[in-house]
């Protein structure tokens, strides 16, 4: 792949909104020599020009990531990733600079900041590892009467898939369902594997994630007594400062916290 050929007039590319399809998307523009002004899942994004929809293919989209890893390595994959779960407008076009110039210098370009768009890819990734690492600090699981635990997030990014591996290499030997509310989809591990779910008719309270007390074990009112116990007993209330707290607890992520309700 090399970006250095004639290109086809100005298109809108549409695509099934998945890394793997838009690093498939990837495969197909250079392939079909296309020069892209969006890339988007939106068919109604352009109200004129002529759009392309491209359809997500497994071969093409190992080729796109292979080829990445071969120029700018492992940890230039996880960028992507990152910033791609960002899911912000304009995202895909600015990842798909970045590819063509990756792809164009066959070596690393994350430190060549004075392109604008490496910047936000590297802006995007960093928000959104930030929020990940947020969610492994502030994740509460309620354990529900068949034994499996549950624990529900609104995070600002998308970063379910970014933060199952950890649960599941650290909690492995129970079940358990991390379920985004904001976006109304899920991970259940049932000892062995993750799979993506959807749940249609909540059996939690989503503004603050509890589970309906039918669904809750008997054993769980007591162990959330005495976590709320210990966050109490621990605290120095002359050192009390809600502002500093704040800072690294941000309000927004109270509603889910045991010790906060």
């Amino acid at each position: 792949m090399h970006p250095a050929v004639p290109y086809k007039s100005s298109v809108a590319i549409v695509y099934d909104g998945t890394f793997e399809g838009l690093l498939s998307a990837v495969f197909d523009i250079y392939e079909q020599k296309l020069l892209p002004t969006t890339i988007t899942t939106d068919t109604q994004s352009m109200l004129f020009g002529q759009q392309i929809t491209l359809v997500k293919d497994e071969y093409k989209s190992e080729r796109v990531f292979n080829g990445i890893c071969k120029y700018g390595g492992m940890a230039t994959c996880d960028m992507l990733y990152h910033a791609f779960m960002s899911n912000v407008p304009m995202a895909e076009i600015d990842i798909f600079r970045y590819l063509q110039l990756l792809f164009k210098l066959k070596r690393d370009v994350s430190g060549m900041m004075g392109e604008g768009y490496i910047l936000r890819v590297r802006q995007m990734q960093r928000k959104v590892t930030r929020e990940a690492h947020r969610m492994l600090m502030f994740i509460r699981f309620e354990q529900s009467k068949d034994g499996t635990y549950f624990a529900p997030i609104a995070p600002q990014y998308d970063v379910l898939k970014i933060i199952v591996s950890h649960f599941k290499n650290r909690f492995n030997d129970q079940a358990w369902v991390i379920y985004d509310t904001a976006r109304n989809y899920g991970a259940h591990f049932d000892g062995k594997d993750v799979a993506l779910i959807t749940i249609e008719e909540p059996t939690f309270n989503i503004e603050n994630g509890r589970l309906s007390s039918s669904m809750v074990a008997e054993c769980e009112a007591e162990y959330q007594h005495l976590w709320q116990v210990f966050f109490k007993e621990i605290a120095i209330k002359e050192r009390k400062n809600l502002k500093l707290q704040q800072n690294f607890m941000p309000k927004r992520f109270w509603k889910y916290l045991t010790e906060k309700r």
